[in-house]
């Protein structure tokens, strides 16, 4: 039987979340339903955090009626909860923030179950199914033609597939991240990532080792993990995206967090990426080397102050990384998504991925 996690920091919760992809994966999950089931468990266990201060969560696979799958039970013995149909409606919370709430949990599993007694705590009980669905293969000859329209179309594809990464997704902020293909691909070893909460702003970098369907698994991984387990601790969150990583080909990351009102970002990364800031005076970041789910050193961290109008560039080595602001003058005015889009379109190596994430600090 599976054990309890013990849930009192934000470390714990990056830890179930671990748990969570570990035995989804192992049970042999989709990527989507892997990420759904991390995603619950991220807010599970961050409800927990903001209500209760301590708990547990325990993620297990299960067997019922000749189907398999994962069950998540979480639970506390908090202040409870008050009207528990007002809190499973969307747009309730009791808090303030902008979090998935008990609805998005719900939404994201097959089954959801909820006990909750005011003074006394909350228990949540919620299941993945696997789907029992067989596979139909194409044949050999609908393979082959289809391979040669690929093969055949890659540039206009490329450009396609970089219109389509290209991405902004902040609120109120200037920030967006563009991700391509290296050439003869159609999908990509790195990955770009944005999010905002409670006056941080999270800008991510990541790359898997290789280049493929392979890199693109560990890479939308990567991302995922990032985007459920992060914190203000970004020696943490690197250090637990590496537990993550082991057993895959592996990846280099860049992870920054800014303080929106104060303009401080700290930064941590593993491996060949690279982190500058353009603006007032320009600046570069501490790399730790190594390749993340493999061995690497204690990540390093790097704080710096940004000023109003300042540029943060983060990007993977399919940049060349020799381009200076007289190559690029107009990135001084142009937007976020702009100058995502130009650098991996001008500086970006054709024979790898290329990938940039970019955001325009404004006080």
């Amino acid at each position: 039987m599976a054990k309890w996690l013990k849930v009192s920091k934000d470390s714990d919760v990056a830890l179930s979340v671990v748990e969570a992809s570990r035995v989804s994966s192992e049970l042999g999950l989709s990527e989507h339903d892997c990420n759904k089931v991390a995603t619950a468990v991220s807010e599970l266990a961050r409800n927990i955090l903001k209500y209760a201060g301590t708990g547990e969560i325990q993620i297990e696979k299960i067997e019922q009626e000749r189907r398999t799958g994962v069950e998540v039970t979480a639970r506390d013995r908090g202040p409870g909860i008050v009207d528990v149909e007002a809190a499973l409606q969307d747009h309730y919370s009791s808090s303030g923030t902008l979090g998935l709430g008990l609805p998005g949990i719900k939404r994201l599993m097959d089954e959801f179950e909820i006990e909750s007694e005011s003074g006394r705590g909350t228990k949540v009980t919620c299941r993945k199914w696997k789907p029992n669905v067989k596979r139909r293969v194409s044949s050999r000859l609908m393979q082959a033609i289809s391979r040669q329209a690929r093969l055949s179309t890659t540039n206009q594809i490329s450009e396609k597939l970089l219109k389509v990464t290209l991405e902004n997704e902040l609120k109120g902020l200037d920030g967006a991240y563009c991700v391509r293909p290296c050439r003869g691909e159609f999908v990509s070893g790195d990955a770009g990532v944005l999010d905002q909460r409670e006056g941080l702003v999270l800008l991510a970098i990541v790359d898997a080792l290789g280049h493929g369907r392979e890199a693109n698994k560990v890479a939308l991984r990567a991302k995922a993990f990032v985007r459920n387990s992060w914190t203000a601790d970004v020696v943490a969150t690197i250090s637990g995206l590496h537990e993550n990583l082991k057993g895959t080909i592996g990846a280099a990351a860049g992870i920054a967090v800014l303080e929106t009102e104060t303009g401080t970002m700290s930064y941590a990364a593993v491996g060949n990426t690279v982190c500058r800031i353009i603006g007032s005076r320009s600046n570069r970041c501490l790399v730790t080397p190594g390749t993340l789910g493999s061995r690497i050193r204690s990540p390093k961290l790097s704080k710096l102050r940004l000023v109003d109008g300042d540029l943060a560039l983060l990007y993977t080595d399919g940049v060349s990384d020799r381009f200076e602001l007289e190559d690029y003058p107009q990135m001084k005015v142009s937007s976020a998504s702009d100058v995502a889009r130009t650098i991996v379109k001008r500086f970006g190596k054709q024979h790898d991925d290329a990938s940039c994430v970019v955001m325009r600090y404004r006080k």
